[in-house]
């Protein structure tokens, strides 16, 4: 069932346009700063403790109200965690990226620098904007904002999928605070992303170039839970046959660059279809045993 209602997420998705402007998560920001004033100088606050409160109060409520729904009537249970899946997803990336192509190939700077700011990954200020840094922002924004909030949802119900929205909105908000609630925030986000970041790199493979994406993830090293980024990155640029390290780019040669953007967004178009075909499978093989 969390397959057909992923499948119709998608479907409402790309057919009834742009569902950003109700992706508003401003209640949970004031939320989550309301319970840090009041209980902030508490001990227990200050790490994992402190995190799973913010997280329990929303994630149960909307447990028990999925719970109430579906028990009032099957069709309603359905529509509240559809809806829910439809809201944690992030902005539509197919229309970040067109929209970023088109002002590129306009020469508008002033919509390149609006449309940069929703696409980077990390720090906006690190480092100088370059066209690799965009595009291994996109596949990671690819995998924040739709490839981990499908596995969530299809792990946990609309409850996985909320959390790990909640989660990217914490981590982002932390990202350049020190602390040990911070530190907790961030250990959070980096063992949500571990199962589904090695699922989109295996996706990637399948959906391009298998040798050199799965031998780009093998040079990866260092602690599991802290390379998640790099293992998408990689893998991803693997799949491109597209090696960063030995190009150098230059304001001449934007096309070439406009050409791989949209060979990024077919990459990620097409491992979403591989996903779906997988995850199609094993329901049929389930359904048959």
């Amino acid at each position: 069932m969390n397959l057909i209602m992923v499948l119709i997420a998608l479907g409402v998705e790309v057919r009834l346009g742009n569902f950003d402007r109700y992706r508003n998560l401003a209640w949970f920001e004031h939320y989550a700063t309301w319970l840090e004033a009041r209980l902030g100088g508490h001990g227990f606050w200050n790490g994992a403790g402190g995190l799973l409160l913010t997280l329990f109060i929303p994630l149960v409520l909307l447990g028990v109200l999925v719970y109430l729904a579906s028990e009032a009537h099957f069709i309603l249970g359905f529509l509240l965690s559809l809806l829910v899946l439809i809201y944690s997803f992030g902005p539509a990336l197919n229309s970040l990226v067109n929209r970023y192509t088109d002002a590129l190939s306009g020469n508008d700077d002033n919509a390149c620098r609006e449309i940069l700011d929703q696409i980077l990954y990390g720090d906006a200020d690190a480092g100088e904007t370059d066209h690799d840094r965009v595009i291994s922002s996109i596949m990671l924004r690819a995998h924040e904002y739709l490839f981990a909030v499908v596995f969530w949802f299809l792990l946990l119900g609309a409850v996985g999928a909320l959390m790990y929205c909640l989660v990217v909105n914490l981590a982002r908000r932390y990202e350049k605070i020190d602390g040990a609630y911070a530190g907790a925030v961030r250990d959070l986000h980096n063992i949500l992303m571990w199962p589904s970041a090695r699922l989109l790199a295996l996706g990637f493979a399948l959906g391009g170039s298998l040798v050199s994406a799965l031998e780009s993830w093998r040079t990866v090293s260092g602690n599991t839970l802290d390379i998640s980024r790099e293992v998408i990155a990689v893998s991803g640029f693997g799949a491109l046959h597209h090696d960063p390290a030995n190009e150098e780019h230059t304001g001449a040669d934007k096309e070439v660059f406009i050409a791989r953007l949209r060979e990024t967004l077919a990459l990620i178009n097409r491992t979403l279809i591989v996903w779906l075909i997988v995850l199609g499978l094993m329901t049929i093989a389930g359904w048959i045993s």
